[in-house]
């Protein structure tokens, strides 16, 4: 009876994640579109995702949502297939909203594709609705783990520890600044603590005119969570300490920005999207960015009309950032486990890793990916985010992930709008998210 409230639960769950506004993924930071402007496919048109032999040759379906993407995911399946003659590797794109849908429902019904696609702090969630096999033993005997990113491949476990999958690309959170205004003020470099990054707020700000020191995202949904944690991670709290002075301290430093008039208060009323149109209108001095944004300045679609520089986020005693990024996991019922798993250890080597990421436009999840190419080191900006990688944790992970993000945003909103104390505000968040880490730890990393 147990085990059968635990599916209805985790089936509301997933299908509560479909419907909700995710952040750090993909391009944009927001959800995908629910069609792809050059494909027809949809999860109903695509088989079931069982596995089929054919002679020799084993069938295995992967499912995606990539849109821009998919030809740099049919190339590397291209490469695979003509590599070997054992597995033939056929790619669907399904429409993100689908997708999630299937999994719901194909957690219940078994029908699945081998390998499928899902969003970083999705993952866990449907881990535990039993959409993803345990592949960990095979990917342990590999010996290549060690060369992933802590946060990505965090973000593949569930809550022993065990994989189910690999990450595919990420991104992450920098300090984006308009250095015009900084000159201006007397400041010739991005402040690196909180301590510097306060007097450069205040320096910066323009009441008069409407200039805020500081731009972000604070919005009640994933997406303020998602720029709210580097904060949190930067005092040495995290998602399991969200009683300790650091967590506090983080939304009060927050809140005495909003407070002092060195934010505006809209931010808690702000997606990514409207702190960047901030920024690019002049009306805030530096704005906390993500990697996808470049490709945004580069195409035109947000014009700078200012010198700019990235820098890592401040530090309060450590830096911190948060990913996004997509993960591939194999299905469970599959009837090809190792034919997935040879699949998903070939798209993840180093190389190809490299090579798909560049195409892209994505951060590499493998820090000896990140050294193949200049890429992500010649261009300064990309650097910064390659270097904010190393300190860039997963959201959870954990099967309860959005009910725990909802309790840090409505914190993190009572502090900035000046309703609680950070004390208060994460005393109300504790008592939400404490009882479900008691139940179901998060995982450390192995």
């Amino acid at each position: 009876m147990k085990e059968r409230f635990k599916k209805i639960l985790a089936v509301s769950l997933a299908g509560a994640m479909a419907a909700g506004v995710l952040a750090g993924c993909g391009g944009s930071g927001g959800t995908a579109s629910s069609s792809a402007a050059d494909t027809n496919t949809s999860a109903s048109s695509a088989s079931s995702g069982s596995s089929q032999t054919s002679g020799a040759v084993k069938e295995v379906s992967v499912w995606h949502y990539f849109e821009h993407e998919a030809q740099a995911l049919e190339k590397v399946a291209e490469d695979y297939n003509s590599s070997q003659d054992k597995i033939h590797i056929t790619c669907t794109y399904v429409s993100r909203e689908e997708l999630m849908k299937q999994y719901t429902i194909g957690a219940v019904s078994g029908e699945l594709p081998d390998i499928g696609m899902v969003d970083s702090p999705d993952m866990a969630s449907y881990i535990s609705l039993g959409v993803f096999e345990d592949i960990d033993d095979q990917l342990q005997e590999w010996g290549e783990l060690d060369k992933f990113y802590a946060g990505p491949l965090s973000s593949c476990m569930d809550s022993e520890g065990k994989l189910h999958g690999l990450p595919n690309n990420s991104n992450c959170l920098a300090l984006l600044c308009n250095m015009d205004i900084l000159n201006a003020a007397g400041v010739d470099t991005p402040p690196t603590t909180w301590d510097e990054f306060y007097e450069v707020c205040k320096k910066t700000t323009d009441a008069a005119n409407s200039v805020y020191g500081f731009a972000m995202s604070a919005i009640g949904n994933e997406e303020g969570t998602f720029q709210y944690i580097p904060w949190l991670y930067s005092t040495g709290a995290d998602v399991t300490t969200l009683d300790s002075e650091g967590a506090a301290k983080s939304l009060d430093f927050l809140g005495q920005l909003v407070s002092e008039g060195l934010m505006s208060k809209e931010v808690v009323n702000w997606g990514q999207g409207d702190a960047l149109n901030a920024f690019a209108a002049g009306k805030a001095a530096m704005v906390e960015s993500g990697t996808w944004q470049i490709a945004q300045f580069d195409s035109g679609d947000v014009e700078l009309n200012c010198k700019y520089k990235y820098a890592l986020l401040p530090k309060d005693k450590e830096n911190a950032s948060v990913i996004g990024g997509e993960n591939f996991g194999v299905c469970a019922g599959t009837e090809a486990k190792d034919e997935c798993v040879d699949f998903l250890k070939y798209m993840m080597t180093a190389q190809n890793n490299a090579d798909w990421c560049e195409t892209a436009g994505k951060l590499p999840v493998r820090s000896d990916a990140a050294e193949l190419k200049d890429f992500w080191t010649a261009d300064e900006r990309y650097a910064v985010f390659n270097e904010a990688m190393n300190s860039a944790v997963a959201r959870g992970p954990h099967e309860s992930w959005p009910t725990i993000s909802e309790a840090i945003y409505t914190a993190e909103q009572a502090a900035l709008l000046g309703e609680k104390s950070g004390t208060d505000a994460m005393a109300e968040a504790v008592a939400v998210v404490n009882p479900i880490l008691e139940e179901v730890p998060i995982a450390a990393v192995k």
